[in-house]
């Protein structure tokens, strides 16, 4: 689910440029920064000042054919920020862009920026002194309004989660606010109805009896009994994704697999609580009795795509705005997909059935994925142009104007807005080829991260439909993995052996191979294969948290 929330953040995004990792260098787009310029030495912007040249900031881009360095966009940030600007044509490969990184760090060639490297290269970075101290005030001084937002989503002191035990901060927090209401329960509504289910289901007893009518009650009409209840995927990404495995049926007990969360103050893992095994108890009848789909658990996310839009399941937990029309927000890919082959296909969105106590909920992301991005040691003695590059960031993403520029060009010229405040390109500009002579669209902005969903409403969602993906958005409840953006050795260490040990019980569980009432002696074995340590280093960093 990780992986799948990670690509959709950047897909969403009208931020390209500044991807991965930003380095200095020449202006031909080559793959080879100069070494004066990709060294970024100290004093360098006071070199600049004095002969009369523009400070010169770089970005990544990985979208050549669709970009135009010397286009409207590229002159609006320039003007804006009173700066130069280039950047370089990438591979998307994050493994090749982290190579690269690590070689230029090893040579002492050190980048001005870069962004998402691995949690144990970001804070080796600090420790080895690659990596530069960014001052708060500095902070908040150059990006007043990512400040704004991060302490909208993760309180008055947003740094606490990547402030050092010395108190120093060497990393910007990069958020995907989405992240922690994502998640919810679809119901083909269509399907509802036509088994005599006049509402959404609210209990974990009511979808039991709607998964048993849409396995035997023929919903979509064609006189077999060939459609199922719900599905899920095991595999998502390269390895096994626990959270994704029905996890509405377990927040209805009150767990959370595939996340380590707070509850009143202790830190737990939901694939080895008590409420697990009730879950798996509901899930193996369930089963058993053919309500789920017997091929779950070989799943991938594109397998699980293919069942849900040829209508050969009739429940299943995704991303809200795969549910709804993409001119209210994104995809929407089930709403068209599926109504390409049922014109009539319609959605009921849940935030999962409620158990016997009432509890409900579904494993959400941390809205904190990555490491977030980090600045070369040279611009510790360089703190006019790291300025610089918190203005940029600052700009690209929050104001209004300059956003509007990059995305949409010159009013009356490129676009024009309607009365309901939507944007509209002019033709020529209606087609793509002709956006990139002009050199507009969604590449330009750096660094490809703060995505304040309110703020690009206008441009995401069309007016009319703004109550529909609020409606949608609504429906995300659930906890998520307070540990994702901590250092975690202990839990790296064991991760793959625990996750793979989780998904194969779950499964043996579900479909019988295994009884229910062996789960006490899975939990047993889970602990001494380094669930018991994981639990301990998640406890401490616990702790420290809620000292902070």
């Amino acid at each position: 689910m990780v992986k799948r929330m990670k690509w959709l953040a950047a897909g969403l995004s009208v931020i390209q440029v500044g991807l991965i990792v930003s380095a200095c260098g020449n202006s031909n787009n080559n793959d080879s920064p100069s070494p004066a310029a990709a060294s970024g030495t100290a004093g360098a912007s006071a070199s600049a000042s004095a002969s009369g040249e523009k400070m010169k900031l770089m970005v990544w881009n990985f979208d050549a054919d669709k970009t135009n360095l010397n286009g409207y966009a590229m002159n609006a940030i320039r003007e804006k920020l009173g700066v130069d600007l280039d950047f370089y044509t990438s591979t998307n490969d994050p493994d090749a862009i982290r190579e690269k990184l690590l070689l230029q760090i090893a040579s002492g060639d050190i980048p001005d920026w870069w962004k998402e490297v691995p949690f144990a290269d970001a804070d080796k970075f600090a420790d080895q002194g690659a990596a530069a101290e960014i001052p708060l005030d500095l902070l908040e001084k150059n990006a007043p309004n990512y400040m704004k937002w991060m302490e909208k989503n993760l309180g008055p002191d947003p740094m606490r989660y990547v402030r050092r035990p010395d108190g120093k901060i060497y990393s910007l927090p990069v958020l995907w606010t989405l992240a922690s209401s994502s998640e919810v329960l679809g119901y083909r509504k269509d399907w509802l109805e036509k088994v005599g289910i006049t509402k959404t289901p609210e209990t974990i007893d009511e979808m039991g009896e709607a998964l048993t009518r849409f396995r035997n009650d023929d919903p979509d009409g064609n006189g077999k009994k060939d459609t199922y209840g719900m599905t899920a995927v095991t595999t998502s990404g390269q390895g096994p994704s626990i959270a994704a495995i029905f996890s509405p049926v377990f927040g209805a007990y009150g767990v959370y697999p595939g996340a380590t969360v707070d509850m009143d103050g202790k830190a737990v893992r939901g694939e080895v609580e008590p409420g697990a095994k009730e879950a798996l108890t509901t899930l193996s009848k369930w089963f058993k009795s053919e309500l789920i789909d017997p091929e779950f658990f070989v799943n991938k996310d594109t397998n699980l795509d293919d069942k849900v839009i040829s209508s050969k399941v009739g429940a299943v937990a995704r991303s809200w705005w795969e549910f709804i029309q993409p001119e209210a927000f994104f995809s929407g890919k089930y709403y068209v997909k599926l109504r390409e082959q049922v014109p009539n296909a319609e959605w009921a969105l849940s935030s999962g059935p409620k158990g016997p106590d009432g509890k409900f909920g579904i494993t959400e992301g941390n809205p904190m994925l990555g490491t977030g991005i980090q600045f070369g040691i040279q611009l510790e003695k360089d703190q006019a142009k790291m300025a610089k590059y918190l203005q940029m960031f600052d700009a690209t993403s929050f104001d209004m104007d300059l956003f509007t520029k990059i995305k949409y060009g010159e009013e009356g010229v490129t676009y024009e807005r309607k009365e309901d405040g939507s944007y509209v390109y002019l033709p020529p500009y209606d087609k793509e080829e002709e956006r990139t002579k002009f050199g507009i669209g969604p590449y330009y902005h750096a660094p490809a991260s703060f995505n304040d969903y309110d703020f690009q409403a206008p441009f995401m969602t069309r007016k009319d439909l703004m109550p529909v993906k609020e409606e949608a958005a609504s429906k995300g409840i659930g906890k998520y993995d307070f540990m994702t953006p901590l250092s975690k050795p202990v839990y790296t260490e064991f991760k793959d052996a625990l996750d793979q040990m989780t998904i194969k019980n779950y499964i043996n569980f579900i479909t019988g191979r295994r009884p229910i009432g062996e789960f006490d002696a899975f939990v047993a074995e889970w602990k001494k294969a380094g669930g018991e340590q994981v639990l301990a280093e998640a406890q401490a960093k616990l702790d420290e948290l809620n000292k902070k």
